[in-house]
């Protein structure tokens, strides 16, 4: 499964009129991206953690996977604890998984659903991708269904589109 976790890092303009905002960058490719824009309705410079989307059915098979794998996981096994051998180790891991237990997952709706076990394995869960954001310096969590709020070297305070649903750990 091939994941940079190391995109290159975009030249950002800094834009005197805040409404003419709308910038896209890689955080995890190719699965991550942030979106920076103007938004009309709330009257604010708002940033978007853009991450695929999974189907239903998508949801129910990460679900699925992900109680067998936290019986099956050990990330100390990992001899190199590259980004790398980890992504390794749980791709070898979820495709076991998988055929074990008989679920028939196309290669598209997999290489989704293993991005977000990688996310919520290796990861920080909701908050991997911004803490693969070079431009961010901050990050606040205010509680519990609360969007998390950053400190952008370019763009300052922004509200996010990622929230924790509950305060136990996924």
């Amino acid at each position: 499964m091939q994941i940079n976790f190391n995109p290159q890092i975009p030249s950002i303009p800094r834009l005197a009129d805040k409404t003419l905002i709308n910038i896209r960058y890689m955080l995890i490719s190719p699965f991550a991206n942030a979106h920076v824009y103007w938004d009309q309705k709330s009257g604010e410079v708002l940033y978007e953690l853009e991450e695929p989307i999974l189907s239903d059915e998508d949801r129910i098979n990460l679900a699925k996977i992900e109680v067998s794998m936290q019986e099956m996981i050990n990330i100390n096994f990992v001899v190199e604890k590259t980004p790398e051998s980890l992504a390794n180790y749980v791709d070898k891991t979820a495709r076991l998984v998988i055929s074990e237990t008989g679920l028939n997952i196309e290669e598209d709706s997999y290489e989704k659903i293993f991005y977000y076990l990688y996310r919520n394995f290796v990861g920080l869960n909701e908050i991997e991708a911004l803490m693969h954001d070079y431009f961010i310096e901050d990050i606040e969590c205010n509680g519990v269904d609360e969007p998390l709020y950053i400190v952008h070297r370019v763009f300052r305070n922004m509200r996010t589109n990622v929230r924790f649903d509950t305060v136990e750990a996924s």
